[in-house]
């Protein structure tokens, strides 16, 4: 995969997050972790403003609006500890 681009995302319950990528790999990748560390993630803390995360920019991007965050696919991408190939 050149550059990471995303087919769908849901949040589960736990802030995890199901990526799909548009090459077909499946990731459900555990963000608690990095919403205590980052803190631009930090407003993800509240259960319901997670679970709004939604893929935008073509899946370049994946967004809470309501909450001004935006995470570039890449880097969910390296989140999941795969190196880009």
């Amino acid at each position: 995969m050149k550059r990471p681009r995303l087919l769908a995302v849901q949040a589960h319950p736990g802030f995890t997050l199901k990526l799909t990528f548009m090459d077909g790999q499946v990731f459900n990748l555990d963000m608690n972790d990095d919403i205590k560390h980052y803190p631009g993630l930090k407003p993800s803390s509240d259960a319901d403003a997670f679970a709004c995360a939604a893929i935008s920019d073509g899946g370049w991007t994946v967004e809470s609006a309501d909450l001004d965050i935006q995470v570039g696919a890449d880097t969910l991408y390296l989140f999941t500890g795969l190196p880009e190939g």
